[in-house]
C-alpha cells in the first residue's frame, strides 16, 4: 500500500515538472524576435521542395501534392502565398508555403506566438480592442486565448453565427472568418491536413492523417504510428547537423507507402511537376499586371487613331498588339494547365469562369482589332476588370473536385458557350462606352474625320453583340437539355435560367434599335448597348450572390451591394446625357 502511494507521489511530481518545465519553455519563446522564431523551425528549402511533391488527400476527396494545400492553407491564414518577415538585419525575408506548414507541425510552439493570422480592415478596430494586432493586419494564433485559456473573440464569434446568414454584415463574416483561420492553423498544429496515409481496407478510398486510430494492415500498422513522430525527430537532427538525408529517406518511404496502398489513385510525376508549376507560377495574376499596362497604352493608342493619323502611332500600336497576344497565349496556357492539372474543364466555379470570360473577351479584341486598337484596348480593360475581381477576396482560386451535377460532358459544351458569350457581350458594351466618350470630344472641324470611325466601332459592337447574343441563345438551349437529364425538366424559372431569357431579350432589343430609331440609330444604340450589360452583371454575379436555386453550386458569400454601382451609374447617366447635348449639335436628329 505505501509502494502505491509512493508510486502516485511520483506520477504527480512528475507531472508539476513537466508542467513546470513547459512554462520555462513557454517564457523563454516569447522573449525570441519573430525572427528567432522563423530561424528556430525554419525548414531547408530544397528539403521542403521534396515534402511538396507528398500526395495528400484533402477534406473534399481530391488528392493533390502537398504544394497545393500549403498553397491554399497559407492564402486562407495569411492572405498570400508565402510568409514574409524581417531577419536580424532588417531586410525582409520570405519563406514559401510548404516550409510554413511543415515548420508548423514541426515546432507549433513557435508558430503560436508568430503573426500569420490574417485580420480584416474592417474588423481590426474591433479585434484590437480584445487582442494586439500588427499594423500590417495580422495576429498571432496565442494571443486568440487569455491566461485562463479563454477564447477572447468567443462572444463576437458566437455573435455572428447566431444571425441567419443572410442577415450578417461585413463585420460578422470578417468574425467568422477570422475564426475559420485559427481552427486551420490548430489543424494544422496537430496533424489534421497531414492525410498522406492512403487505407487499401477502407471503403471510399479514405486517407489517413496521423493520431486517427487507423486500423490498417498489420506491417502498415507500424509505419503508420511511428514515421511521423519519428520523421519529426529527423527534421530536429537535421536542424542540428544541417543533414538532411535520413528526413529525405523517410519522405521516399512515405511515398512507397502510397504507391503501394493506392497505385490507382496516385497522380503520375508529371502531374505533380505541373500542378507544383502552376502554383508557382501565378499566371493569371501575371496576365493581370500585362492587360494592364498594355490595355492602358493601347486605349490611348486608340483615341489617337480616331483624332490624329500618324505613321508612329499605327507602328505603335502594332507592337502593343503583338504583345497583347502574347500575354493572351499565356493566358491561354493558363487555362489549358488548370484543365489538365484539375482534369475537368476550367470553367465550373466563379473564379474559373472568370479567367475563361476574360479570354474569350480577348480573343474577341484580337480579332476585330485589324482597323482600330480600341477593341484591343477594350477587351484588355475587362480582362482587367474581371481577373481583379478574381484575385480579390470575393472569390477562391482553389482547384477543388466536381459536384455531383457537374460531372457531365454538357460542362465543357454549354458552360463554355453561355460564359463564352460574356466576353463578346461585354466587349460590345465597352465599344458604346469608348463612342460616347469620343462624341464629347467631336469637334466641327473633325466631324468629317471621326464619324467614319465612330460608324466602323458602332459596326463592330454590331457583330460581337450578334456573335454573343447567339452563343447566349444556343446556351441556353442547351443549358434546358441539360437540366431535363439532370433535374427532369427543361425550364422551372430558376434564377439562373430567367436572367439568362432576360438577358437574351435585352441584347435581342438592343440589335433591333437599328429597325426601331432610324433616324438616330448611332447615338441610342450605344447608350442601350451600354447600359444593357447591367443584365449580364446580374446574370453572373447577382444571381450568385444574392439569389439561390439549383445553380447555387456556383454561389459565393452574399454581399452587400457594392459601393461602385451608386458612383458608375450617375456618371455614366451623365455622360449620356452631354453627348447627347453634342450629338444635337452637331447633326441636326429632330
Amino acid at each position: 500500500m505505501k509502494s502505491k502511494k509512493n508510486y502516485l507521489i511520483s506520477i504527480v511530481l512528475l507531472l508539476i515538472f513537466s508542467f513546470q518545465i513547459q512554462i520555462s519553455i513557454a517564457q523563454q519563446l516569447h522573449k525570441l524576435k519573430p525572427y528567432e522564431l522563423i530561424e528556430r523551425q525554419l525548414i531547408n528549402a530544397s528539403h521542403a521542395e521534396k515534402f511538396a511533391q507528398i500526395q495528400i488527400q484533402d477534406f473534399q476527396g481530391r488528392i493533390k501534392p502537398i504544394h497545393t494545400l500549403s498553397v491554399d492553407l497559407l492564402r486562407k491564414l495569411y492572405g498570400k502565398d508565402s510568409y514574409k518577415y524581417l531577419d536580424a538585419a532588417n531586410t525582409t525575408k520570405k519563406i514559401n508555403a510548404t516550409q510554413v506548414f511543415l515548420g508548423m507541425q514541426f515546432k507549433p510552439d513557435s508558430w503560436q506566438l508568430l503573426p500569420c493570422i490574417k485580420i480584416e480592415k474592417n474588423v481590426r478596430d474591433t479585434i484590437s480592442k480584445l487582442l494586439p494586432v500588427s499594423k500590417k493586419g495580422y495576429a498571432k494564433p496565442a494571443q486568440f486565448f487569455d491566461f485562463n485559456g479563454d477564447y477572447v473573440i468567443k462572444k463576437i464569434v458566437a455573435d455572428a453565427y447566431a444571425k441567419a446568414e443572410g442577415k450578417r454584415n461585413t463585420l460578422d463574416k470578417s468574425c467568422i472568418k477570422i475564426d475559420e483561420r485559427l481552427n486551420i492553423v490548430w489543424a494544422i498544429f496537430n496533424g489534421q491536413f497531414l492525410k498522406i496515409f492512403p487505407n487499401p481496407i477502407a471503403d471510399n478510398n479514405t486517407w489517413h492523417a496521423p493520431k486517427e486510430n487507423a486500423k490498417l494492415i498489420d506491417e502498415d500498422q507500424l509505419l503508420y504510428d511511428k514515421i511521423i513522430p519519428s520523421y519529426l525527430n529527423q527534421l530536429q537532427e537535421a536542424k542540428i547537423n544541417n543533414d538532411w538525408s535520413k528526413a529525405d529517406d523517410t519522405i521516399m518511404i512515405i511515398k512507397q507507402f502510397q504507391k503501394k496502398n493506392a497505385p490507382n489513385l496516385l497522380l503520375s510525376d508529371q502531374k505533380i511537376y505541373w500542378e507544383i508549376s502552376y502554383n508557382k507560377q501565378h499566371i493569371f495574376f501575371k496576365c493581370l499586371i500585362g492587360y494592364t499596362l498594355i490595355g492602358l497604352l493601347l486605349l490611348v493608342i486608340g483615341f489617337f487613331e480616331i483624332f490624329f493619323e500618324k505613321k508612329w502611332i499605327a507602328i505603335t500600336g502594332k507592337i502593343c498588339l503583338a504583345i497583347l497576344t502574347l500575354i493572351f497565349t499565356y493566358h491561354a496556357f493558363g487555362i489549358i494547365l488548370r484543365w489538365y492539372v484539375s482534369g475537368h474543364a476550367p470553367w465550373s466555379n466563379g473564379y474559373e469562369a472568370t479567367i475563361f470570360i476574360s479570354w474569350v473577351g480577348l480573343l474577341a479584341g484580337i480579332i476585330f482589332s485589324k482597323k482600330s486598337k480600341l477593341p484591343a484596348a477594350a477587351t484588355a480593360l475587362i480582362a482587367v476588370c474581371l481577373m481583379g475581381i478574381a484575385h480579390g477576396n470575393l472569390m477562391n482560386p482553389e482547384i477543388t473536385n466536381l459536384v455531383p451535377v457537374l460531372k457531365s460532358y454538357w460542362l465543357m459544351i454549354h458552360v463554355a458557350i453561355i460564359t463564352g458569350s460574356y466576353g463578346f457581350l461585354t466587349m460590345g458594351s465597352l465599344l458604346a462606352l469608348i463612342v460616347l466618350i469620343c462624341i464629347l470630344f467631336i469637334s466641327p472641324n473633325k466631324k468629317q474625320q471621326i464619324h467614319p470611325k465612330i460608324i466602323a466601332l458602332t459596326r463592330i459592337n454590331e457583330k460581337t453583340t450578334t456573335i454573343g447574343l447567339f452563343m447566349l441563345s444556343i446556351g441556353t438551349f442547351l443549358g434546358g437539355v441539360w437540366a431535363n437529364e439532370s433535374w427532369g425538366r427543361y425550364w422551372g424559372w430558376d434564377p439562373k435560367e430567367t436572367w439568362a431569357l432576360i438577358s437574351i431579350i435585352i441584347y435581342s432589343f438592343v440589335l433591333h434599335i437599328r429597325i426601331i430609331f432610324k433616324n438616330n440609330f448611332l447615338f441610342t444604340y450605344n447608350v442601350f448597348s451600354l447600359f444593357a450589360l447591367s443584365s449580364l452583371i446580374m446574370t453572373f454575379f447577382g444571381v450568385n450572390y444574392y439569389l439561390s436555386g439549383l445553380h447555387s453550386y456556383a454561389k459565393g458569400d452574399p454581399i452587400p451591394m457594392p459601393t461602385w454601382i451608386y458612383i458608375v451609374t450617375p456618371l455614366l447617366l451623365t455622360l449620356c446625357f452631354i453627348s447627347k447635348i453634342k450629338w444635337k449639335k452637331l447633326y441636326d436628329t429632330t
